[in-house]
């Protein structure tokens, strides 16, 4: 059951963005993937002891998870917040629940693989597909109204202007350019370059820059001076023959207002920012200049349930660097762990511009990366369960 629900769950995600690409009418086909993962978690762990291993990895995370809201939700019962404006906050993060999901599914290294090849060709399909509409909009073959009002009902485009948009599902482009480039399967030149082809049209600076980051880092992790100094050089390259046209990029006037947005509440943050905030948030019933949610997760953690809710988001990223660093450098499978793990990190570097972390899209691939290094870190002792590489 698991197996078979596993890929389907996960390529959902990657292609279907915010969760409404794919539903009818309120129901969406996440929402009833989500039900199929909780039932089907339950029913293995009660009849499948094989099937428990990483289970007490994935109880602890959603302990952690309730634990982390107790300030909050302490704070909202003294403000006398109705349950229904709770249960809005606190829907997007239930999917901490399908944690057990994920660890059932992930028990060997064929599934990890298969998890592997999922993010990367998901990703690279919808680089394609983002990539050909944004040049049919250009070109005049793709109607913009056409768009624009499924976009609007979706809630899953944010438009740039008449020819460029930016797609929830473009996260997961982020994401494969990282495994592409870690990995280099095949053809990872041209698929890394229908890769950042998308992202560049998509004109997210927050993306650019995780994205950008998470591969620098791992060639210092994978011990690459070469890739290092081509980096440099391209760096530099770039900058001297197109710095005005990215520094026109960088400041561009139809961005001017997110990132206005951004300080605003940045500011307000800190204009109202007191002790009680730090030890217990100020409950999901408080506006932050008068926005339910704001880009910074950070700040949106400390600010709904304080410095405790903010150590739990934190948390994974420590998890996963431990499972990391166990798989040795000259291990086999250091370059599937790597791409894990740095997919890991462009996640905590771009949810501080825009809020993955804290929704479906960067949770279900923040428990993916977890029980997949957890089972590579295992691999390690126990070999015969794991095979080599990515089959691309």
């Amino acid at each position: 059951m698991i197996e078979t629900l596993f890929p389907l769950v996960l390529t959902e995600v990657v292609l279907g963005g915010g969760g409404r690409t794919f539903s009818i009418g309120a129901i969406s086909l996440r929402m009833l993937l989500f039900a199929a993962c909780l039932v089907a978690s339950l029913s293995v762990s009660l009849t499948s002891p094989r099937q428990r291993d990483g289970l007490n990895v994935a109880a602890f995370l959603v302990l952690a998870f309730f634990a982390s809201l107790v300030p909050g939700l302490l704070v909202d019962a003294s403000n006398g917040t109705s349950l229904s404006v709770i249960g809005l906050e606190l829907q997007p993060l239930l999917f901490w629940l399908s944690a057990p999901f994920f660890a059932m599914a992930l028990q060997d290294a064929k599934t990890v693989e298969k998890a592997g090849n999922i993010l990367l060709f998901g990703g690279l399909a919808v680089a394609a597909v983002t990539s050909l509409l944004m040049v049919g909009l250009y070109a005049g073959f793709v109607s913009f109204g056409a768009i624009y009002l499924w976009g609007d009902a979706t809630n899953e485009l944010f438009f740039r202007g008449p020819l460029t948009f930016f797609y929830k599902g473009h996260f997961f482009v982020g994401i494969a350019l990282v495994f592409c480039v870690i990995l280099a399967p095949r053809r990872w030149k041209a698929m890394a370059t229908i890769l950042a082809f998308s992202l560049v049209l998509s004109v997210t600076r927050g993306l650019y820059l995780a994205v950008v980051l998470a591969i620098v880092f791992s060639f210092f992790a994978g011990r690459r001076p070469i890739a290092i100094v081509l980096t440099l050089v391209a760096a530099i390259l770039i900058v001297g023959l197109y710095g005005e046209t990215i520094i026109n990029l960088i400041f561009d006037p139809s961005r001017a207002a997110s990132g206005e947005t951004r300080s605003r509440d940045f500011s307000y943050f800190l204009a109202t920012f007191t002790s009680r905030t730090l030890l217990f948030g100020d409950g999901t019933g408080t506006l932050l200049n008068n926005r339910h949610n704001i880009e910074n997760s950070y700040v949106w953690a400390i600010w709904r349930f304080g410095i405790v809710g903010l150590s739990f988001w934190l948390l994974p990223l420590f998890i996963s660097a431990k499972y990391f660093f166990k798989v040795p450098y000259e291990s086999e499978y250091r370059k599937l762990a790597s791409a894990f793990f740095f997919g890991v990190v462009m996640l905590y570097v771009v949810t501080a511009f825009n809020p993955f972390v804290n929704n479906s899209i960067g949770l279900t691939y923040l428990l993916c990366a977890i029980f997949s290094l957890r089972r590579l870190s295992l691999a390690v002792v126990d070999r015969p369960i794991l095979t080599a590489g990515l089959h691309v």
